[in-house]
């Protein structure tokens, strides 16, 4: 995510009713440092070490908001908890999840992409997004 999303996602906000808090601000400005996909938690821990109190009610109510925005994705759903990563990389890409070690491995295949628009197409169906998600072990885990 890069800085010019501030006044996007501030815009967003007050659109909404909602207030830019120093809070929000805090999670949008560590957020913006990140790369590659993050939970929650991870980000809570690193602000926390950060010395940024932040409440959870407000990272798990922001972190949604983001995603509404368009300035984050939520990625890997079969876990119990969500990963988010940045929209600024706009190559489609799907996932190899390992079970055992919870290794994120992003991948495209172009053969893979074009079955996915074939069955859309097939059956007049609209997808607003396609997201593969598959669920093994990785070459260190097997």
């Amino acid at each position: 995510m890069v800085a010019s999303t501030k006044p996007r996602f501030q815009n967003f906000l007050k659109e909404r009713g909602y207030k830019w808090t120093s809070e929000r601000e805090a999670l949008w400005e560590e957020i913006v440092k990140l790369e590659g996909h993050f939970e929650a938690e991870e980000l809570s821990h690193l602000l926390w070490k950060k010395g940024k109190r932040i409440s959870k009610a407000t990272l798990y109510r922001t972190l949604p908001l983001l995603v509404k925005a368009g300035l984050l994705k939520e990625v890997i759903h079969g876990e119990k908890h969500r990963h988010y990563e940045h929209t600024h990389d706009e190559a489609h890409h799907d996932h190899l999840i390992c079970l055992k070690c919870g290794q994120v491995i992003e991948f495209q295949d172009v053969p893979l992409k074009k079955a996915e628009e074939r069955v859309c197409r097939r059956i007049h169906f609209r997808p607003e997004r396609i997201l593969v998600e598959i669920f093994g072990y990785c070459q260190r885990c097997q």
